[in-house]
C-alpha cells in the first residue's frame, strides 16, 4: 500500500513513456545519439556538451527532485551535476548506458546533498510546491498534495544511501543491477539496502498516517 503511494507520488514526474518494441526502439535510437555526444564531448567539442546537457537536462532534474525532495533548488545540483560529468563523462567507456552513468553522477550529488542536509536539522521538512493537473478535481489535488508530503516527510527518514537505493527501484522503476552500476556498488549490497528501506520507509509511513491522517491541517476538516 505504502509503496503504491511512493510511486503514486513519482507520477507527477513520471519516466519516459512507452512500452514493449517502440520502448525498445525508442531508448536505442536516444542511447546513440547520446554515445555519439558523448564521443564528440571526449573529442573536445564542447559545444556537443551543450547539445548533452539539453538532450539529458528534464530525466536529470526529474531524478534528483526524486532524490533529494522538491524543497531544495535542483538548479544548484543540477549545476554542481553538469559540472562533475563534464570531467566524469571523459572516462565513459561504454561499459553501461549513458543515462546509467549520469544516474551515477546524480547519486553523487545528492548522497553529498543529503549528508549536509542531515547535518543541519534545523532545516526541517517543507511541503514541495504545489502542482494542480489541468482539470484536475480540487478534492482529489489536495488529497494527492498531503500524500506527497508523507511521502516525502518518509523518505527523509531514509539514510541517503537507503533513500537513493529506494528512490532508483521505486520511483525511477531501475532494476538491481542497474542501480548496482549508478551508485558503484555490488547487487547484492543493493538488494540488501532496497530491503531494509522498503521495510523502514513502509513503517515511517505507517508511524505518520497515524499521527497526521489524511483530513488533518492540510486536508479536508
Amino acid at each position: 500500500m505504502f509503496i503504491r503511494g511512493a510511486r503514486s507520488w513519482a507520477a507527477a514526474n513520471p519516466p519516459e513513456a512507452g512500452s514493449g518494441e517502440a520502448t525498445a526502439r525508442a531508448q536505442s535510437a536516444d542511447e546513440a545519439h547520446l554515445l555519439q555526444l558523448v564521443r564528440r564531448v571526449q573529442a573536445g567539442e564542447l559545444a556537443a556538451f551543450e547539445q548533452l546537457y539539453e538532450a539529458t537536462r528534464e530525466d536529470a532534474a526529474r531524478t534528483l527532485r526524486h532524490l533529494v525532495g522538491n524543497r531544495v533548488e535542483v538548479e544548484d545540483l543540477l549545476q554542481e551535476t553538469y559540472l562533475r560529468l563534464l570531467t566524469a563523462v571523459k572516462g565513459f567507456r561504454g561499459e553501461s548506458r549513458f543515462r546509467t552513468f549520469l544516474y551515477r553522477v546524480c547519486s553523487n550529488v545528492a548522497l553529498s546533498h543529503l549528508r549536509w542536509k542531515r547535518r543541519r536539522p534545523e532545516d526541517s521538512f517543507a511541503e514541495p510546491p504545489e502542482v494542480v493537473a489541468p482539470g484536475e478535481d480540487p478534492e482529489r489535488a489536495a488529497e494527492r498534495r498531503q500524500a506527497a508530503r508523507l511521502v516525502e516527510a518518509a523518505l527523509e527518514k531514509l539514510k541517503p544511501k537507503k533513500r537513493i537505493v529506494f528512490v532508483y527501484h521505486e520511483l525511477c522503476g531501475m532494476s538491481p543491477d542497474e542501480i548496482a552500476v549508478a551508485v558503484g556498488s555490488s547487487v547484492n549490497t543493493v538488494r540488501s539496502r532496497l530491503h531494509h528501506a522498503r521495510v523502514e520507509f513502509t513503517e515511517a509511513m505507517q508511524r505518520l498516517v497515524v499521527a497526521r491522517p489524511v483530513g488533518g491541517s492540510h486536508g479536508r476538516p
